[in-house]
């Protein structure tokens, strides 16, 4: 009894064991440069917006950097959709916490949108 009880015990021990495949890839670099030179008029509006973002927890997990980008891209998007944001500044509220980093309430994000145009590719020679 004991031994048909030690041998289901080590097949149960086997067969708990994961298995995983693992693969590798070799890439050689290939010594050629792709050049393009694109060049646009950036239009600048003459108002300033002001926008107040409040991230997620999953923002939060992420980083400061990420919640700024988030709060740029909120901005941009709730301001008539520009491409970029011209002198932005940032406004952190954040709560102190004794053992863990500062929990960032809300972020103001303030500056002037803008807008590409006129885009144009010249040729390389």
């Amino acid at each position: 009894m004991k031994k048909l009880l030690s041998l289901v015990l080590l097949a149960a021990l086997a067969s708990s064991c994961s298995m995983f495949k693992a693969s590798t890839a070799s890439t050689m670099e290939v010594d050629q440069a792709l050049i393009s030179v694109t060049s646009a008029e950036l239009q600048v509006s003459d108002e300033k917006i002001s926008y107040t973002y409040y991230p997620k927890k999953a923002d939060r997990k992420s980083g400061f950097k990420h919640i700024l980008n988030n709060a740029t891209s909120a901005a941009l998007k709730e301001n008539g959709n520009a491409d970029v944001l011209v002198e932005r500044q940032y406004e952190v509220i954040a709560k102190k916490r004794l053992l863990r980093p500062d929990k960032i309430k809300s972020i103001t994000v303030t500056g002037y949108p803008a807008t590409y145009k006129n885009f144009k590719v010249e040729s390389v020679k």
